[in-house]
């Protein structure tokens, strides 16, 4: 048996595994921190009384669209999205937004105008993947519809 008493600190084993042990829990602690900080909730409002207030009114835009019986088909090859309106007289440019459910970064909004058979085309330069909320009004905000998928779907109704 080795006589460690004549041993430095420092070149014995259980000094060291002890000082690991405290400092490993330090250093996840200080990366947990750092994780927080950087990759804050989206989801957080922070007028929530206007934003109540705000949902009685995407109500009465989502009944108007029933009342009219407007309805799209959206097919979707690739990352192009074709948006085709059902119960719509006059063909005016209309506004798709594509939220995320979990990453506010990734939303995407656009205008969209009809093209020569009466279809809209957003074609987006990122993969549309995901649970993703898809919202469609017109220019004038008369009415609204919107429905959660799954993306990559080749054909899907919102009504």
């Amino acid at each position: 048996m080795k006589n460690n008493i004549n041993k430095a600190w420092f070149k014995q084993f259980w000094p060291w595994f002890l000082i690991i042990l405290p400092l490993c829990a330090v250093i996840g602690g200080i990366s947990t921190v750092f994780i927080a900080i950087n990759n804050k909730p989206d989801m957080v409002v922070d007028d929530y009384y206007q934003k109540g207030k705000a949902i009685n009114h995407d109500l009465t835009l989502i009944k108007n669209a029933r009342a009219n019986n407007i309805s799209a088909a959206i097919t979707q090859t690739g990352n192009e999205l074709i948006i085709s309106l059902k119960g719509v007289q006059e063909k005016s440019s209309i506004q798709l937004f594509l939220y995320h459910s979990t990453q506010a970064e990734r939303d995407l909004s656009q205008l969209l105008t009809a093209d020569g058979s009466g279809n809209y085309r957003y074609q987006s330069e990122q993969s549309i993947t995901g649970k993703w909320q898809v919202r469609i009004e017109p220019f004038d905000k008369s009415w609204r519809l919107q429905k959660w998928v799954s993306l990559p779907a080749e054909n899907f109704t919102l009504e």
